[in-house]
């Protein structure tokens, strides 16, 4: 993922406007740090501090104070070609007020400011997971929907988690897994969604990537097998997915574990 441009607790004086009837290109995360009043193309979100939105590119915006000076951290970003399982595996939602449990979003963004501003070797590669750590905080730390009551579903989405994490080399298809449930695909993944708060290939993407760490460090299985038995056809996949997750290639994370 490129970065163009962030800032960190840019503030405005009351009243304060900003209208951007043709967005911008590549996506945004907007954060506040006061109140604010955002229009998201045809949709009006009044919300308070520490809400995030992830913005679409070239979606026509406003954001506008609320009584007060007005103040927010933000990003523009683009996802490169090699980004878009990840991004699309966090299932975020785009255009809407997320609101955050904590201030970890912020801090990341201040770190990714003085990255940003530095002459740092490899400054590129350091934004890049920064941004990855930002959104997955995003994903994890968003306040979750009010789970419904025990439904008839219940027992059977624990068993496919488990099943998830026994066996994270299989190839696991979630229309596959909503027709053995006799359910749509959207209503499957909108169950596991509100059960577990992740997303089901998420989870698919995090049990092989812990399952990859376990037989990097116990095992002297070629790395490429490895990927294989993490459910990977392609070992170039595999280690770019890896490298994203644990910041560092499976050749460099089996050898600083042996270190």
């Amino acid at each position: 993922m490129f970065i163009y441009q962030l800032g960190w607790h840019w503030a405005h004086a009351e009243p304060f406007a900003i209208e951007r009837p043709n967005g911008h290109f590549g996506h945004q995360i907007i954060l506040t740090r006061s109140k604010g009043r955002f229009k998201m193309g045809d949709k009006e979100y009044s919300v308070g501090k520490n809400t995030v939105f992830i913005v679409s590119s070239c979606l026509p915006h406003c954001i506008y104070s609320d009584g007060e000076e007005y103040c927010d951290d933000w990003i523009r970003f683009s996802p490169e070609q090699e980004d878009n399982d990840f991004f699309d595996a966090l299932d975020l939602k785009m255009n809407v007020p997320i609101p955050l449990k904590d201030d970890g979003v912020s801090n990341l963004i201040a770190g990714a400011v003085d990255i940003f501003n530095s002459e740092i070797p490899q400054k590129k590669e350091t934004l890049h997971h920064i941004l990855c750590a930002i959104l997955t905080h995003i994903s994890a730390s968003a306040v979750p929907a009010k789970k419904a009551k025990h439904n008839y579903y219940d027992e059977e989405l624990d068993k496919i988690r488990k099943q998830i994490y026994d066996d994270p080399g299989h190839d696991w298809s979630i229309p596959d897994i909503a027709e053995k449930l006799s359910i749509s695909v959207s209503h499957f993944q909108r169950l596991y969604k509100n059960k577990f708060g992740v997303s089901c290939m998420n989870d698919v993407f995090m049990s092989r990537m812990d399952y990859a760490k376990q037989l990097l460090m116990n095992t002297d299985l070629p790395a490429n097998e490895i990927a294989e038995k993490c459910g990977f056809n392609n070992y170039e996949y595999f280690s770019r997915s890896f490298a994203k997750y644990a910041c560092v290639s499976p050749v460099k994370y089996r050898s600083k574990f042996k270190e």
